[in-house]
């Protein structure tokens, strides 16, 4: 049969199955249903439609309508790839940017229908297929009781099925599918994205990912996608290992180093480079990974040190003081350098943490040309991408997420949302999501109540932190029948409290001059002696403790997101102390 529908339902009776709220009739989607039904069944191509797809999450980032999950009224499978199509049935109009359901403006609604169904699309896209490579998805609305002409600048009329535009494809839903597909890879086509036809292997990979909802339509609108994939943990690799380019996207402790140890390991007699942000990370790392007796070779290193090993007359405060652009430039002429030289290195495998700070400083470049072979490292290389689009600092005009959907084309990508870690604190992952869209939070009235388990102490001065840390914390630590142990303990500082001075006073690298508090460094990173470290924010991102003691200034969007990063350093607790001279 040309098209299969999931779930079928009796063609005579949809008017006592697709219903309304009230129990009436949902007229539009029967009437689609009913056409897509019969359109496609003389088709000469397979086809499967899936009719009111209930998908456990939304997209974060074509998000409109701040939605928690997905309700797709048709979703459409062919060779060429995934269609979702919205419907809404009854007459429409439109003024004002606005659509309204009735032909004279009667009744607002509530969203665009075709930003409804683009994000509906990037769901598809971005979370739950998008370990289907080369897959192309495009999206659709049909309004099939509009028999009138319908012009608006907030549509493509080429996405547009209505009934007096039915005859511009032959009153043929096969045919607007097909057009739809094809307008579509045409815009793709001017940025020099072209896409092959799905395999069939795909096409059952799709269907065996989608089939499993269908049993039961409401099962899994609260779960995540983790649980809803049959994936876990570590598990996750089995799935995508098809493909040796990995893009792991994830939150703080949701375990991407869980997963690139493991990746890791089963490079056995390899030779490969892992790539860190931050020395403190790249340390840590190297420790950890000398631990493991697993037969690999691995150099591990940060990308500006990379830089000047092959840059040697260069200096490193030089190179840290680029900008994206100047960096970028400079690592296209390293690779020249050392093309004409012959002395361009292949690595068997690549890991990059923290990418989303390299993605646009060359990590497109690094992949391409230090693994795989002829310089074709995207389309052939092994390599693994960890990131995390929130901490990229967006905010400061970096267009990470453009690159990082771009360079999904040549991965295999797949979103973590389930947090391992804080799981005895979620005031921590509350908070650090709250963070983001409104860093007052912190200061609020009601923050003691809101979030109980994380204190907040405000202090007049630096100097009265420094009492705070040492009755408070260094006692504990120094005490025999106390169990807070230093190694279990991080001060984080914001960067601006460590410049020397602070508001003409000495800045806490001088309050912190004390016995048993000392600057984390390279040498005791992996230390276990009972001392207080501290260290800058930034420094320690990527890392983790079991117990956080955050120093800042006023919380403000000029700093949010160095708080942002301290407050996900924690494992266990946080503790956030304010100064406000």
């Amino acid at each position: 049969m040309p098209v299969r529908f999931h779930p079928f339902n009796p063609i005579d009776a949809l008017e006592k199955i697709i219903l309304k709220q009230d129990g009436s009739p949902l007229q539009g989607e029967i009437d689609i249903y009913r056409k897509l039904h019969n359109d496609l069944a003389s088709s000469q191509e397979e086809w499967d439609v899936w009719h009111d797809l209930k998908l456990p999450e939304h997209s974060d980032c074509f998000n409109y309508y701040k939605k928690t999950s997905a309700q797709i009224d048709f979703l459409i499978l062919w060779k060429e790839g995934v269609m979702a199509l919205e419907v809404k049935g009854g007459f429409i109009s439109t003024r004002d940017n606005k659509f309204y359901y009735g032909k004279h403006f009667e009744d607002e609604m509530r969203q665009n229908p075709f930003k409804q169904v683009e994000g509906y699309k990037h769901t598809l896209k971005d979370n739950i297929l998008n370990n289907i490579k080369g897959c192309f998805f495009c999206e659709a609305v049909a309004f099939p009781h509009v028999n009138y002409p319908f012009e608006s600048k907030l549509i493509d009329k080429n996405l547009l099925w209505t009934d007096y535009t039915a005859a511009n494809h032959s009153n043929s839903m096969e045919i607007f599918i097909k057009n739809v597909f094809a307008s579509t890879k045409l815009k793709h086509k001017k940025h020099f994205r072209t896409y092959s036809d799905l395999s069939i292997k795909q096409i059952e990979a799709v269907k065996k990912i989608l089939i499993p909802i269908i049993g039961d339509r409401n099962k899994f609108t609260n779960i995540d996608t983790l649980n809803w994939l049959g994936i876990q943990n570590i598990e996750i690799l089995e799935g995508l290992y098809k493909n040796s380019r990995i893009m792991i996207e994830g939150p703080p402790g949701s375990g991407k180093t869980t997963i690139a140890k493991a990746f890791i390991d089963r490079q056995f007699g390899k030779c490969g480079i892992y790539l860190c942000w931050n020395n403190f990370l790249s340390h840590f790392t190297k420790h950890l990974l000398k631990t493991r007796s697993n037969g690999v070779d691995i150099e591990v290193t940060t990308f500006f040190r990379f830089m000047l090993k092959h840059n040697p007359d260069l200096k490193y405060e030089e190179v840290i003081r680029l900008n994206e652009s100047q960096f970028y430039e400079l690592f296209k002429q390293t690779i020249s350098k050392l093309e004409r030289t012959n002395s361009l290195k292949q690595y068997d495998f690549v890991v990059i943490d923290e990418g989303q700070d390299i993605l646009d400083r060359g990590l497109d470049l690094f992949i391409n040309k230090f693994c795989g072979y002829n310089g074709n490292g995207l389309s052939n290389g092994s390599a693994l991408v960890l990131c995390d689009i929130d901490q990229s600092y967006s905010a400061s005009g970096r267009n990470v997420m453009e690159l990082a959907d771009l360079l999904t084309e040549y991965f295999s990508h797949f979103k973590l949302n389930d947090v391992k870690r804080s799981a005895q604190n979620p005031d921590i992952r509350k908070l650090s999501c709250e963070l983001l869209d409104s860093p007052k939070a912190l200061a609020a009235d009601s923050f003691s109540v809101t979030y109980p388990n994380i204190p907040v102490i405000v202090h007049s001065s630096l100097e009265s932190v420094k009492r705070h840390l040492v009755q408070e914390v260094l006692s504990s630590i120094r005490s025999a029948t106390s169990s807070l142990r230093g190694e279990d303990c991080i001060v984080l500082i914001e960067s601006s409290l460590l410049k020397g001075t602070f508001k003409g006073q000495p800045d806490m690298n001088y309050e912190l001059t004390i016995k048993d508090i000392e600057e984390l460094n390279e040498n005791n990173i992996a230390d276990t002696a009972n001392k207080l470290r501290y260290t800058s924010i930034l420094k320690y991102k990527g890392l983790e403790k079991k117990n956080v003691y955050l120093i800042i200034t006023e919380p403000s969007e000029l700093n949010k997101y160095e708080i942002f990063v301290g407050i996900t350093r924690a494992i266990y607790n946080v503790e956030i102390n304010i100064v406000k001279p």
